[in-house]
C-alpha cells in the first residue's frame, strides 16, 4: 500500500507529497474528513514515504522500512486509537516517554492518533504539551471526522489536510477489487455507502441490514395489504440510530426509484439488480403519481426525523402513504 493505491484523495495526497518533496514537513497534521475515506491509509503511507530507504516520496514498497510499516512492525510508527470509547492520558504519557528515545532505525517517528475527537481532556492537555515542544524527528497525525470537538489550541498547531467523500464509482471499484459482494449488489451498496468505504464494507458484513432489505421489498410487493408488519417494523426501526434509520429509508427510496426508472425502460440504471425480475413485475402496480408521492414521503420523513418528530409516528405515516396512496387526499 502506498499513495498510488489510495483512491479518491488525489488533492490531499498532492499536498502531503509537496510537503515531503519541498522539505517543509510540519510537526503536526490534522487529517479531517468523513469516516471511511482513507485518512488512516494516507497517514500510514505518509509514514512510509518519510522513512523509505530508497527516498521514494510515495514509498517504494520494497525496502525493509516500507515492509515493516505495512505490517505495523516499524519502531517509528505508532497508531493510537480509543480504548473503551476514549483515548486516555496513559496512552499519551506512554508516547511522551518514547519521545525521549533516540531513533535507531529510519528517519522520522510518526504517531497517528486515530479518532482524535475521543481524546479525554487530560489526554488532550498532555498531547498539547508534546506539541508545544515537539522533538525535531517527530510527526503527529491526528485523524478525525469531527474536528470541531478538538481544542482550538491543538487545531492551531496542526496543518489541516481535508479529505472528501469518495465518488460512487470509486467505492464500486474498491468493492470489486475486494470481491466481498456479488456484482448485482455492488451498485446498490455503493449508493448506500455515501462515499465511505467503511460504510460499504459494513453493509457487506451486516446480515441485519440485508434482512431488513428483504422485509422492505416484501412490503413493497404487497402494496395493497397494510399489515401489522408495518407497525412492528416502524417500532423496530425507531429504536435504531438515526444514521441506520436513514440507511433503511434510502434502501426503500432506491426500490421506489428503480420501479420509477423501469416504468420508462431504464434497466441499465437501476441499483437493485438482484431484484430486476420482481421489479419488472411490480412496475405496473404503481402509477407515476404514486411513485412521485411515495419518494417525496420518504424524503420528508428524513427531515421530520432530524427535526425530532416522533420517529415511530413518522415511519408509520410514511409507509401508509406508500401502501395506501388512494386513501390519502393531497392538496
Amino acid at each position: 500500500m502506498n499513495f498510488n493505491t489510495v483512491k479518491g484523495q488525489n488533492l490531499s495526497i498532492e499536498r502531503i507529497q509537496a510537503d515531503i518533496e519541498q522539505g517543509r514537513i510540519c510537526g503536526a497534521y490534522l487529517f479531517s474528513g468523513p469516516p471511511g475515506v482513507g485518512k488512516k491509509m494516507v497517514a500510514i503511507c505518509f509514514a512510509k514515504a518519510l522513512n523509505c530507504k530508497k527516498n521514494n516520496f510515495r514509498g517504494c514498497e520494497e525496502c525493509s522500512s516500507c515492509l515493516k510499516m505495512e505490517k505495523d512492525a516499524h519502531p517509528n510508527l505508532r497508531i493510537i486509537f480509543p480504548e473503551k470509547e476514549s483515548i486516555k492520558i496513559e496512552q499519551i504519557r506512554n508516547l511522551k516517554a518514547e519521545s525521549g528515545y533516540k531513533i535507531y532505525e529510519g528517519k522520522r517517528r510518526v504517531w497517528i492518533i486515530d479518532e482524535a475527537d475521543k481524546l479525554t481532556q487530560e489526554a488532550a492537555n498532555s498531547l498539547l504539551k508534546i506539541m508545544e515542544e515537539p522533538p525535531s524527528d517527530l510527526i503527529l497525525v491526528l485523524i478525525t471526522h469531527i474536528p470541531r470537538t478538538l481544542p482550538s489550541t491543538i487545531i492551531s498547531r496542526c496543518r489541516t489536510i481535508q479529505f472528501s467523500r469518495l465518488a460512487d464509482r470509486e467505492v464500486t471499484e474498491i468493492l470489486r477489487e475486494k470481491s466481498v459482494l456479488s456484482n448485482n449488489l455492488i451498485s446498490l451498496v455503493s449508493q448506500l455507502a455515501r462515499g465511505s468505504i467503511s460504510e460499504a464494507l459494513k453493509f457487506t458484513q451486516s446480515e441485519e441490514i440485508l434482512r431488513e432489505r428483504e422485509v422492505i421489498f416484501n412490503l413493497i410487493k404487497k402494496n395493497k395489504s397494510l399489515s401489522s408488519q408495518v407497525f412492528k417494523l416502524s417500532e423496530r426501526w425507531s429504536g435504531k440510530q438515526r444514521a441506520d434509520i436513514e440507511t433503511l429509508l434510502n434502501i426503500l427510496l432506491f426500490f421506489l426509484r428503480d420501479i420509477l426508472i423501469l416504468k420508462v425502460d431504464g434497466q441499465a440504471f437501476i441499483f437493485n439488480r438482484d431484484k430486476l425480475t420482481d421489479l419488472l413485475n411490480l412496475k405496473d402496480n404503481y402509477s407515476f403519481s404514486t411513485l412521485y408521492r411515495s419518494i417525496e414521503a420518504v424524503e420528508q420523513s428524513k427531515v421530520f426525523i432530524k427535526a425530532n418528530v416522533s420517529t415511530q409516528l413518522v415511519l408509520e405515516t410514511t409507509w401508509m402513504k406508500i401502501l395506501y396512496p388512494e386513501q390519502l387526499t393531497y392538496p
